[in-house]
């Protein structure tokens, strides 16, 4: 943008040169993205700074329509964004107005010299807001040609939405002539009451490479929009387009299906002959997976509240019976040479996302070539659910050609990054965390399984990120076999010796140098009778108390698969000469952490003695810890809900693929 060009005078003649709506001109990935996510999602500050913000905003408007000075709104507005107040800041304008400190031609006299003339873009959208308090034709224009651009839409749609009288109609335009972020917030505020917008959102409005889960879940929590997908009938026109709805559709939290979810399911399973495309077949192994998490919720509902003497009533016997039919019906449809053709098709020219093509490729248990995944790796290089797929289900697979490519991938700069030396957590959304979530991947697989990578190992020791270099000097302890007259490996951990300032990893460092500090440390393993590896519902909590003992055993072992919320075995130790109550904390491999402590064992004791089951929950951040904290709970004694039956028994068996 030249100097001497404002922001609405950009724009306009980039649209001169590219007249096509959306704007072309616009980046869709970013325009509007921080804005828009902060208004829609974000509660930001306390709602007393924003107040004082718009306060002091106002004055500063009070001042500019006296002196023709915009100055003080320009420092003000660079110290903090408007996105963070703009909402009280309207509401405070519209109160001012009403007991005549403003008059709505003062504060669009300003706002069209900030809209039109201001190179800064929160000047533009103070701009935005100011005219909305007095529309007419020419503010109609100016909102459509900056509103069109998805940086700007969000404040159009608010100004619109609260002071235009055709604001729905004004808002549909804006959804149907904008991309990215700024269709996300024209859409949010539409009420699609006529067919016509009903049918264009379901057709076109939520269909995007960048947002269309957002889009997706925007536009159903829209009633009409809703009662349009459940009244209208199938047909071969309009069945993708449901689909679509279908496969973007995400359940924030599993939960049982709605009555009108599953029936809507129904029909379009009983339509499956109109399938054709990929998103046709993700759609339907998403109506699987949905149909399988409410049956399993289902379940857990019915164990928790029905008597194991109690009936299953007629309603449960009907669901669970659609369960089934609706999942075998999707199975034996989905079970031909065709969809795996589908399924390549579309990764060799990827248009839907990586989470859908994952989820079918997981369920036709399809495990292509790692080469057949090069264009969704070009389109997404560090993509958590290609991660995931590669390194979490089926890394016995994919492991080498994984470490090969994020090998070839990361630059040398990233392992010259300065040691950090405490875990702060870091932004989730920055690619230098995705980064963190591939490395830590592979590390984990090399720790529990046979794969061991000693280029990597050497790398990560440099690494800026404490808790991998510590994962890479825990793999380097169980390969020490292969590497132990390794001097490159030697020459790395001297090297990290001298600069290392986490306990943690210092204490590593030694031990694989056989320079121990301090007394031995015991490593300790007790037999374990029944493991335990999950709670339930029915587990009840008995006792909070800690792990004691701690500083005699050798931690390194077990403190990265001790995390807050951990399974822990209770096990007793009656042969201990000095407290026959002894009840060890350990893995569930019995290698022990500690102890229950005395004044709380007598209790427990009794209860492991006498055949209850026992467990504990971990509950401090980190083993690490002066008091490592525990719970410990007792599982209840209870028979199945739902006995097996050879005829006609109460419920369908729960389904496995």
């Amino acid at each position: 943008m030249a100097d001497h060009e404002s922001i609405y005078e950009t724009i306009l003649k980039k649209r001169e040169e590219h007249p096509a709506l959306p704007y072309v001109f616009q980046d869709t990935e970013t325009a509007g993205r921080e804005d828009t996510l902060y208004i829609l999602l974000s509660e930001g500050i306390s709602y007393s700074q924003k107040e004082d913000m718009a306060r002091n905003c106002c004055d500063a408007i009070r001042e500019a329509i006296t002196t023709d000075e915009v100055e003080k709104i320009a420092k003000l507005l660079l110290e903090q964004p408007i996105r963070t107040f703009f909402i009280e800041l309207r509401e405070r304008l519209r109160v001012l107005i009403e007991i005549g400190s403003f008059t709505q031609l003062e504060l669009h006299d300003l706002g069209m010299k900030l809209a039109r003339n201001s190179r800064e873009a929160d000047m533009v959208k103070l701009g935005i807001i100011l005219i909305g308090f007095y529309p007419h034709d020419i503010t109609l224009k100016i909102f459509k040609v900056l509103g069109y651009h998805s940086e700007f839409t969000i404040y159009v749609t608010e100004s619109i939405y609260h002071a235009h009288f055709r604001h729905n109609e004004i808002l549909f335009d804006l959804v149907q002539h904008t991309t990215g972020y700024g269709r996300l917030a024209a859409l949010f505020q539409l009420k699609p009451i006529t067919e016509e917008q009903q049918k264009w959102v379901i057709k076109s409005g939520v269909k995007s490479n960048l947002l269309s889960n957002i889009y997706v879940n925007i536009a159903l929590q829209k009633t009409d929009i809703r009662h349009h997908l459940f009244e209208t009938e199938i047909d071969e026109e309009n069945y993708s387009d449901f689909m679509y709805i279908m496969a973007y559709q995400e359940q924030l939290e599993q939960k049982s299906l709605s009555a009108q979810a599953l029936s809507f399911m129904e029909k379009l399973v009983e339509h499956r002959t109109f399938a054709n495309t990929f998103i046709d077949e993700a759609a339907l192994v998403t109506i699987w997976l949905k149909v399988i998490d409410s049956w399993k919720y289902d379940y857990q509902y019915l164990d928790a509240q029905v008597n194991e003497s109690e009936p299953i009533n007629s309603y449960w016997n009907h669901r669970f019976d659609r369960y089934e039919k609706l999942i075998r019906s999707v199975e034996v449809f989905l079970n031909k040479p065709k969809w795996q053709h589908t399924v390549m098709k579309e990764m060799i020219n990827p248009n839907e996302t990586d989470y859908l093509i994952v989820n079918t490729l997981q369920f036709l248990e399809m495990k292509p070539d790692f080469h057949v995944f090069s264009t969704m790796l070009a389109r997404n290089p560090l993509g958590l659910n290609l991660l995931d797929f590669f390194l979490v289900h089926y890394p016995e697979k994919y492991f080498q050609e994984a470490s090969d490519y994020l090998f070839a991938l990361l630059s040398e700069q990233l392992f010259e990054l300065p040691l950090l030396f405490v875990e702060n957590s870091e932004p989730q959304s920055s690619d230098l965390v995705k980064v963190n979530m591939w490395l830590e991947a592979l590390l984990k697989n090399m720790l529990e399984q046979d794969f061991f990578d000693i280029e990597w190992c050497i790398k990560i020791l440099g690494y800026y990120q404490p808790k991998l270099r510590r994962m890479a000097l825990l793999v380097l302890r169980k390969y020490a076999d292969e590497w132990e007259d390794d001097d490159t490996v030697l020459t790395a951990l001297e090297t990290l010796r001298e600069e290392e300032e986490n306990r943690k990893n210092s204490r590593i460092v030694y031990k694989l140098l056989h320079m121990e500090i301090g007394p031995e440390k015991e490593v300790k393993y007790l037999p374990v009778s029944n493991v335990i590896e999950n709670e339930t519902t029915s587990d009840a909590v008995i006792l909070d108390t800690k792990i004691v003992g701690t500083r005699f055993r050798d931690l390194t072992i077990a403190e990265e698969v001790v995390i807050k919320g951990k399974v822990l075995q209770l096990v007793r130790e009656p042969s201990n000469e000095f407290d026959p109550k002894a009840i060890a904390v350990t893995l569930e491999d019995g290698y022990m952490l500690g102890y229950i402590p005395r004044t709380d064992n007598r209790i427990l004791a009794t209860l492991i003695d006498n055949d209850e089951v026992l467990f504990a929950r971990f509950e401090s951040e980190d083993l690490d810890e002066e008091e490592a904290k525990i719970s410990v709970l007792l599982r209840k004694k209870r028979g199945p809900v739902f006995p097996d039956k050879p005829f006609g028994g109460n419920v369908v068996p729960f389904p496995t693929k």
